[in-house]
């Protein structure tokens, strides 16, 4: 026969929420939000969870805007992205729409094609046996399912080598 578990609530978290965000931060950074949902989850009263945040706050070890542009440059040189995608992945993360409109607004308006081109460069090889349309079509279907723009992929479409020095 099994015992019953613990409620849900019962046990007290350990430690303080100031070294649980710190243990959490130590990774990568992270947002706001993220932190916050990652001490509720330990199970720190709504006090606590603020007092950690503000603490972390005027220590300078969390910000969303920089936590913003962190995410921006890593889907840039690690797994690139549209900027739809991006900004997707910034408001799951609790980011607020101002500060993803001022981080993807800063960047190079040229940058969003040289990720798509970039991206496409893998898979390309296994699409060159195949006839035009089809190709065209994989391209398009590829960039789509990682939020590029209509205009990114038709200008991708059109010139897919292009920008190769």
């Amino acid at each position: 026969m099994r015992k019953a578990s613990r409620p849900a609530g019962a046990a007290p978290p350990a430690g303080d929420a100031y070294d649980a965000a710190v243990r959490y931060l130590a990774s990568r950074p992270r947002s706001v939000s993220e932190i916050k949902r990652h001490l509720r989850t330990k199970r720190f009263d709504e006090a606590e969870q603020d007092r950690a945040i503000d603490q972390l706050r005027a220590q300078r070890y969390i910000d969303d805007e920089a936590f913003a542009r962190y995410w921006v440059e890593q889907r840039a040189k690690f797994r690139p992205k549209g900027q739809r995608a991006i900004a997707s992945e910034l408001m799951q993360k609790g980011v607020a729409r101002e500060i993803i409109d001022l981080v993807l607004g800063e960047a190079d308006p040229d940058a969003e094609t040289k990720r798509a081109r970039e991206s496409i460069r893998r898979p390309m090889a296994r699409w060159l046996s195949m006839d035009d349309n089809e190709r065209k079509r994989k391209i398009h279907q590829y960039l789509v399912s990682r939020g590029f723009s209509y205009d990114v992929i038709e200008e991708v479409i059109a010139k897919p080598e292009a920008g190769e020095e």
